[in-house]
């Protein structure tokens, strides 16, 4: 896989591909990151989405089974990693350099772990919305 490889100055690093950002809070991370993502950001062996109402009424823009806007890895122990989806930026996003194009978007992000197999161990369920998070089990791995 070929990207663009950048510091953030402290942790999560993070790396480019194509139109999209992948953070990662341990090197460990890149292994998972390239059994489970391709280099157009195509998420292998999609597990699916557990469908909740709390997003899908805020959700604006059609789900892909690929990284279009963001994901973040984190390593739980040796064996699993966190990886956190944006499957929708907040109307931020869409603003461009004269300040036009806000939208009231939320920002929604699901979650899901992987095991060291490159396995998904369940299917995407709902992380946060905007500044809410609605799952608290992984606090400690987020840095």
């Amino acid at each position: 896989m070929s990207f663009e490889y950048f510091s953030t100055g402290k942790k999560p690093n993070a790396f480019r591909l194509k139109k999209f950002t992948v953070f990662f809070s341990d090197e460990k991370c890149l292994k998972t990151i390239n059994e489970i993502l391709d280099e157009d950001g195509k998420i292998l062996n999609f597990p699916g989405i557990a469908e909740d109402e709390q997003w899908k009424s805020k959700q604006r823009v059609r789900i892909f089974e690929d990284v279009r806007y963001e994901a973040q890895f984190h390593c739980i122990d040796n064996d699993r990693t966190l990886m956190l989806w944006l499957i929708q930026p907040s109307g931020w996003y869409w603003v461009d350099e004269d300040g036009f194009g806000f939208t009231g978007d939320s920002s929604i992000m699901l979650y899901s772990v992987i095991d060291s197999c490159g396995r998904f161990e369940s299917e995407f369920k709902l992380f946060s919305i905007d500044n809410n998070r609605y799952c608290n089990d992984f606090e400690p791995y987020l840095a």
